[in-house]
């Protein structure tokens, strides 16, 4: 986008202050118009809320303009279509976006006072959907989703204030290494089951309630604030490239001086009991399952008539699986992208069907079908002396899935595949093939897989750094019998997943798997001595997941897990429950929303300088709520001199509440009559 300024609107202080506002439109290429502004020209509202904790407090602003122009050039749809800078002596003190979808002006009067309606940059993330980093999910850090939500919001702020709160250890916490480099979570989380993604401010808010932070646009500045942190801040430029350290400061309110006799005091009651449940994103199935019924039917193979025997198939386009195809062309292997133009019986590779076989002398009145995977593997009209045409064969992968698969940390669990195959010695693959294709040498048949998660394969029982594979064997006696025969399952008796069957690839207890899954499957190995098949079909194909019966147990089926302590017993109001859509493993499943710390999942192994020791971030908030909301607090309204020296993180001290120290928790600053209605909150923690 390139913002260029279409109006200007300045005004001066009742102090002679020079003030500005700047309305810039993104794509303008005209010279800007000067505008006079109203009676109180730019006054801001910052979101009030009692809650300390609240994971963001934006603001919204009021432009008032003197004129005859109703300005209709400024309704839009578009969220980010004129951005509003506020400047003092020309530096930036607020930055935001004119509201769309609000126009309502008196038109009576001329001339008249025309309200421009704001919000602040950081609100318009409401509207934006979270995008992916490249072509697919990946692991991301906190920082880096910090910095897209504030890269996304278009404001420019001039710097972004870090509390310096959090470490891996305190040694690293002495060199201010920042720690939400190293903290990261699958992008995936952000996304639903039908891929839906999450607004950047619902992320912006999942980073902060983990943190227990609160983030706030101040000043055209951006800062994320922790309540109970009075100490060092990182003052990071504009692209996150470079910072300082700087301190949070204290001031007086007397020393700011007051505009108003307007004061107020409230006292705000204590809770009961806090709770914080996080929401766990579990990764459920890893592999999707075809729905048949759902599949657009494409090709009905004509009917095939051995003896007494009638063959019936019916072709469908897959949807989550990839079936790989081939054709034949000049002696060799090519793969077909479009089956819709090379569909046929003889085409090499798998596609989904229907098939189901009958005798003549059946008395049917309907079809009963069977939903399989038909895989060619070699046409015989190719395969005689004179052509020696190629085959597939364990080098050909013949299925994957078309869709992304999970990306996370996986351990403590284990999926297994189940399916059973039968195998078809002749040419038309007719579904009612005979037990002729399996050589009475043979005792095994295997189909060759990749399974790998992020940078490792399975391998047999194992986990490598290096590309490996493994097989779904299935015995060859069974196969000669006739009928579909299920694969040799590994599951012993002893094995720890509860009602898993199947190949059981499980994952290690300790964390190494991150990233995403990946499933190949490859043609059956034709070549095998002995073997005479023309193809087979594959049925019931499933991969199941399951968890460690330990950790079944432990969390009772429910993925979410509540954190929840009392605060003061002889209160009546609970807190409302805080939601984290991130969170630590605390012997969960698998899941989309737990954060890892550098190797491992975050747990209570994250350091606080508050503490001066590990936290959970998750208990660490009810500590800090408890700590807080125990006692009753002190509200405070007062009508201040505006100042700049009043931050966001700034202590603010009250001559007469003696002993008590205030956090400032909202208000609305009149620009030109340099009047700040201040909202200050008790904060027993700084």
């Amino acid at each position: 986008m390139s913002y260029v300024t279409k109006y200007t609107v300045p005004f001066k202080t009742t102090s002679n202050i020079s003030c500005v506002v700047e309305i810039q439109e993104d794509g303008f290429t005209g010279t800007s118009t000067e505008l006079v502004g109203g009676t109180d020209p730019f006054v801001i509202k910052l979101d009030d809320d009692d809650f300390l904790y609240v994971p963001t407090r934006f603001s919204t602003a009021t432009l008032r303009i003197v004129g005859d122009d109703y300005l209709k050039t400024l309704f839009s749809s578009n969220y980010q279509q004129f951005r509003v800078i506020f400047k003092i002596n020309d530096v930036v003190k607020w930055i935001g976006f004119i509201s769309p979808e609000v126009y309502t002006q008196d038109y009576t009067s001329t001339p008249f006072e025309l309200e421009i309606q704001c919000i602040s940059a950081m609100s318009t993330l409401e509207q934006i959907d979270y995008s992916i980093t490249g072509d697919s999910y990946t692991f991301i850090s906190l920082w880096d989703t910090v910095k897209k939500c504030v890269n996304a919001s278009k404001a420019e702020y001039s710097n972004i204030f870090i509390p310096h709160v959090y470490a891996e250890g305190y040694d690293l916490y002495r060199t201010l290494a920042n720690v939400l480099e190293r903290m990261t979570i699958s992008e995936q989380n952000f996304f639903d089951e039908d891929d839906k993604a999450m607004k950047l401010k619902e992320v912006l808010e999942s980073f902060c309630k983990l943190m227990n932070w609160t983030c706030v646009d101040w000043c055209g500045n951006l800062y994320f604030i922790d309540m109970d942190h009075s100490g060092q801040y990182y003052k990071y430029s504009s692209d996150f490239l470079t910072y300082e350290m700087v301190n949070a400061n204290s001031l007086s309110v007397q020393d700011i001086g007051f505009s108003g006799s307007n004061h107020t005091l409230d006292i705000l009651g204590g809770y009961s009991k806090a709770s914080v449940k996080t929401s766990t994103y579990a990764v459920g199935t890893i592999f999707p399952t075809e729905d048949f019924d759902s599949l657009t039917h494409f090709y009905d193979l004509p009917k095939y008539t051995s003896g007494e025997n009638i063959s019936v198939k019916k072709f469908y386009l897959p949807s989550v699986y990839k079936l790989r195809h081939y054709n034949i062309v000049d002696s060799q292997l090519i793969e077909v992208e479009d089956i819709t133009e090379n569909l046929s019986n003889d085409l090499l590779g798998a596609m989904p069907i229907k098939a189901t076989s009958y005798k003549t002398t059946d008395e049917l009145t309907n079809y009963t079908f069977d939903e399989v995977i038909q895989v060619r593997a070699k046409n015989y009209w190719h395969q005689h002396s004179v052509y020696n045409e190629p085959i597939l064969s364990d080098s050909n992968p013949i299925l994957e899935f078309s869709g992304k698969l999970p990306t996370a940390a996986f351990s403590a669990g284990a999926t297994a595949i189940k399916c059973s195959i039968k195998t078809c010695p002749s040419n038309n693959l007719a579904y009612f093939s005979d037990t002729t294709s399996i050589n009475g040498a043979l005792t095994t048949v295997k189909i060759k897989c990749q399974f790998s998660i992020g940078d490792k394969y399975f391998d047999n029982g194992r986990w490598s750094d290096t590309p490996s594979f493994f097989y779904l064997t299935f015995d060859a006696q069974k196969l000669r019998d006739g009928g579909f025969v299920d694969v040799n399952s590994t599951k012993m008796l002893d094995t720890p997943y509860s009602g898993l069957d199947g190949v059981l690839i499980p994952f290690p207890l300790t964390l190494s798997l991150v990233g995403e899954a990946k499933f190949t499957m490859y043609c059956m190995d034709t070549d095998d001595e002995g073997t005479s098949i023309s193809g087979y079909f594959i049925k019931g194909l499933s991969f199941d997941y399951k968890i460690l019966d330990t950790i079944e147990d432990s969390v009772n089926g429910n993925s979410d897990r509540i954190y929840e302590n009392e605060v003061n017993e002889n209160y009546i109001n609970e807190l409302d429950e805080i939601e984290f859509k991130m969170s630590s493993w605390n012997n969960d499943e698998t899941a989309y929303s737990k954060v890892l710390l550098g190797e491992n999942y975050l747990q209570n192994t994250l350091y606080c300088v508050l503490t001066d020791g590990t936290v959970r971030p998750e208990e660490q908030m009810i500590n800090r709520i408890i700590n807080q909301y125990s006692s009753p607090k002190t509200k405070l309204t007062q009508i201040l001199k505006y100042s700049t020296e009043i931050l966001p993180n700034t202590v603010l001290l009250e001559n007469f509440s003696v002993n008590k120290k205030f956090t400032l928790t909202g208000g609305e600053i009149d620009y030109k009559e340099g009047r700040f209605e201040a909202i200050m909150v008790e904060n027993g923690n700084n």
